[in-house]
């Protein structure tokens, strides 16, 4: 994934920028190693003759580029990072948009895919964003637009998501069919695979894995069998394998995720190693291989305690382990495992956090540029209108002494001054279909996960982890569900600890303060308040008719 966009960035970007006689001995030197391999330190030699010679001309957009192809050979994470740093500040000197777009796209690149570093990766597409906004390249505003879609992915907006990556992909494949030169054939089938990959991954999150699997089938179909695509069909294996896990179908997926392990941890993509082993385990653990699925969910640990990365699936792959610990009563591992969610669940609240408020901000950014637009014109038509009634006014005032100038202006216009009060409204504060169905959806999977039992929530936390914000939150439960924020919350969770008592001989025994704290809330007086409220019965009488029930049924036994 790296390696292509990297080269996409360099090679593409050189292929559509008009060149000249100047850069002929860049050229000469380039071709010394723009066929060796992503990390081949043997390309750095010349390289660095590249840079020497750039800077010796002052030529930035060649020193742009060299820098950016020494990111691509460079294999220690941290001098990519201050490769990518001189980019920056090199095509900054150019002056040229797409060059600093370019070079702040590859910023992010190496933090998002090299540290899985969330945060300023965004930061930077929403910097190359704002230079390419108005480029005439194609290409630079699709692999920004990736990225995005690949950060919309990562906080839940599935449905943005798969618009922009559609977007990418039929781009990319109305690329691939021109009669391109071999080096750009060979990027824009990379891009649109990679795309393919992306709208696979949100569709599984969606739940419509029909579209997964016809985009799997053309992944397997028309990939290239060649070595430069291996680590590609790794990706795609990788799909069909949870697909098929998806499916119940348990040996074939464990086969799939096999076929794709050995690339990825080839090129050292610890992510999507971890999602293998945790997919892995997951299969065992549904054919009652308990022993070899935790050694395989105890594999995703470890690469997480090396890594310190966050992908969605790293939650559970937790709760498992720190379920079993428990069950076998191993303090020091359940505390362990306990704290790592604690830890993972605090960074994914502060990224979610961070990206929505970024994206939001680049929303009304957008919004703002195209309100100003209309404005614009708004402006242009009044002054036109009021140019025309002025006149209009002169010339009936000139023609017409014995009339009021106010009249014949009213007359001109046609104003209804008592209609025009009677339609003017308050505006109506319903929310958009698209934002109530990204709510709905992402509330529902808050519920399901049975986030609400976390104490200490507020509306503005709930908002971050769905996507939101306070205020739209705040309306959609009280439209949707019928009441304010405090008391849908308080109902989850008293309704969590009923049917708990309902079903658990040994929690129906708890005791109050241990239940409250089960279920989030801090006041023992509070929760017996809410669970009277409620279930219109106190707390007492309610587990004395669950003790009477387990009872009975001890008896029928």
């Amino acid at each position: 994934m790296f390696r292509l966009f990297i080269l996409l960035l360099v090679s593409t970007a050189e292929l559509w920028v008009a060149q000249s006689t100047d850069n002929v001995a860049y050229h000469q030197i380039r071709k010394k190693y723009d066929y060796k391999k992503v990390n081949d330190t043997k390309a750095l030699s010349y390289v660095d003759l590249l840079i020497a010679l750039a800077k010796k001309e002052k030529n930035y957009s060649e020193l742009t580029y060299a820098y950016q192809d020494a990111l691509h050979f460079e294999p220690s994470g941290c001098r990519k990072k201050l490769y990518a740093d001189s980019a920056i500040t090199s095509a900054q000197h150019s002056c040229n948009n797409d060059l600093i777009a370019s070079a702040y796209l590859g910023r992010g690149i190496v933090s998002y895919f090299i540290f899985k570093d969330y945060q300023p990766a965004l930061d930077d597409y929403i910097k190359a964003l704002s230079y390419a906004r108005y480029s005439t390249s194609p290409y630079i505003k699709y692999i920004i637009l990736y990225h995005l879609g690949v950060m919309k992915s990562y906080l839940g907006y599935y449905d943005e998501a798969v618009s922009q990556f559609e977007a990418c992909s039929a781009f990319f494949r109305q690329e691939i069919l021109k009669n391109n030169s071999p080096d750009i054939l060979y990027n824009m089938r990379k891009g649109y695979y990679n795309t393919l990959h992306q709208l696979i991954y949100c569709y599984h999150q969606m739940g419509d894995d029909d579209s997964a699997d016809h985009l799997i089938e053309i992944g397997k179909r028309e990939i290239p069998k060649d070595l430069d695509f291996v680590q590609l069909r790794s990706y795609f294996f990788k799909s069909e394998g949870i697909s098929k896990f998806r499916k119940g179908n348990y040996e074939q997926s464990i086969a799939d995720l096999n076929r794709a392990l050995p690339e990825l941890v080839r090129v050292n993509d610890f992510a999507g190693v971890s999602v293998i082993y945790f997919y892995l385990g997951k299969n065992k653990l549904a054919q009652d291989r308990e022993q070899e699925s935790f050694s395989f969910f105890r594999k995703v640990d470890s690469l997480y305690q090396k890594y310190h990365f966050f992908f969605p699936e790293l939650t559970e792959n937790y709760k498992i382990l720190l379920e079993n610990a428990r069950k076998k009563s191993n303090i020091d591992e359940s505390l362990s495992f306990a704290n790592t969610l604690h830890k993972i669940e605090k960074i994914n609240i502060e990224d979610t956090h961070h990206l929505f408020i970024q994206f939001e901000a680049e929303r009304i950014n957008i919004e703002y540029s195209s309100i100003t637009q209309r404005y614009r014109n708004i402006l242009f038509g009044v002054v036109a209108v009021s140019m025309f009634l002025l006149i209009f006014t002169i010339n009936t005032y000139l023609e017409k002494k014995s009339e009021k100038t106010y009249d014949v202006v009213l007359a001109g216009v046609g104003v209804d001054i008592e209609r025009l009060k009677n339609d003017v409204s308050t505006p109506k504060s319903t929310l958009s279909a698209e934002i109530c169905n990204r709510i709905r959806k992402n509330l529902q999977k808050f519920e399901d996960e049975k986030e609400f039992l976390k104490p200490n929530l507020s509306l503005k936390k709930i908002a971050i982890r769905v996507g939101t914000n306070p205020n739209y939150l705040s309306s959609y439960i009280n439209t949707e569900k019928g009441m304010h924020f405090n008391r849908y919350l308080s109902e989850l969770r008293i309704k969590y600890i009923a049917e708990l008592l309902a079903e658990d001989p040994i929690a129906v025994h708890q005791k109050t303060e241990v239940l409250a704290k089960l279920c989030g809330i801090a006041s023992r007086s509070n929760f017996l308040k809410l669970f009277s409220e409620i279930y219109g019965m106190s707390l007492q009488e309610y587990q004395h008719q669950c003790r009477e029930k387990f009872a009975a049924n001890e008896d029928l036994n």
